[in-house]
């Protein structure tokens, strides 16, 4: 496959930046990938090609990005191979699916604290986390909402540069 030189230059920093974000780099180089290709949906193997990456390093990481709802395994009829492209999930049901490991997390939190023989500044410290995971579902919840009532007014004020977005 031909590709930009950009292209190639963005695929590489999406790998820097995603990489941030505790993902692998070639979760974000794959990412970057489907991000920039000028196809609908791209095969497995039209991504480890233009990667030049193994195998088993693109099935990890396919895996890895569709379980995190970055992106979605597609069919073409007629076409026994599996395709891949972003997501068409909404960016509120990506956070969303994200709340369930917020209470996890939090219970987690809570077993432990529990299991602790003394209260101490760790044990401080998981009642304090526990309780802010459990608590910033609700304004998150509010921010989904409100982009989701609003998001043509707020992307056409962050195009014009305008303040102009709703409170909620």
């Amino acid at each position: 496959m031909n590709i930009t030189k950009d292209k190639l230059s963005f695929i590489e920093e999406s790998g820097l930046i995603m990489e941030t974000f505790g993902l692998t780099r070639m979760a974000g180089r794959v990412f970057g990938y489907l991000m920039v290709c000028d196809q609908d949906a791209v095969s497995f193997d039209d991504i480890r090609d233009t990667l030049s990456a193994s195998k088993g390093s693109i099935s990890a990481t396919m895996k890895l990005l569709v379980n995190t709802h970055f992106i979605e395994a597609v069919s073409l009829p007629g076409d026994r191979k599996t395709y891949y492209r972003i997501s068409r999930n909404r960016p509120g049901d990506l956070i969303r699916s994200r709340f369930r490991l917020f209470d996890v997390f939090g219970e987690l939190l809570d077993r432990a604290e529990n299991l602790k023989s003394r209260d101490d500044d760790t044990g401080a410290w998981l009642r304090e986390t526990a309780a802010f995971y459990r608590w910033i579902q609700s304004p998150i919840e509010d921010a989904i909402r409100n982009w989701e009532q609003n998001a043509d007014t707020i992307r056409q004020a962050r195009k014009t540069g305008s303040d102009a977005e709703p409170d909620g």
